[in-house]
């Protein structure tokens, strides 16, 4: 498996690609980098982080990977291993970062395997969820409204 930030000209085209298969159908609208994650000449995931939805949290600090997805069939333990690939280069190329979060969805089967597989820290569900969310906005459609696992791991 290789790794690679995908360029600024490149990041219109995984972030679609991210979405169209991610189990939300969606990626947030800003983002600090996109990584590509390719076994041969073909595509087999892709991660996107940015800064923390939740605004309690430093952004120049933290990170939260927004969107991760590999396509089936892949070695085993390709997630893992392409967390530690994006730790890895966080660290080297943006070392003033010094937390890394994330959320899994327990309803939809995602209880989080994947980050304690690679040493992530659960920090327990978030609160309900309350208010229109996304139907406030024009041209963005629902998402389901669910507590998430949080999980934190430093990079």
């Amino acid at each position: 498996m290789h790794f690679r930030r995908a360029q600024p000209s490149e990041t219109r085209e995984l972030k679609e690609w991210i979405a169209a298969h991610h189990s939300l159908q969606s990626c947030p609208p800003g983002f600090v980098h996109l990584y590509e994650f390719t076994g041969g000449r073909e595509l087999i995931g892709g991660m996107l982080i940015g800064r923390p939805s939740a605004k309690t949290y430093n952004p120049d600090l933290i990170l939260q990977l927004h969107r991760m997805f590999f396509v089936d069939g892949t070695e085993h333990c390709v997630e893992s291993r392409g967390l530690a690939m994006m730790r890895k280069h966080v660290r080297t190329w943006l070392p003033r970062i010094k937390g890394l979060l994330s959320y899994s969805d327990p309803t939809e089967g995602h209880e989080g395997v994947v980050y304690m597989a690679d040493n992530w820290c659960p920090l327990g569900l978030t609160d309900e969820v309350s208010g229109d969310g996304w139907e406030s906005r024009k041209g963005r459609r629902a998402q389901k409204k669910s507590r998430k696992m949080r999980w934190f791991r430093s990079p």
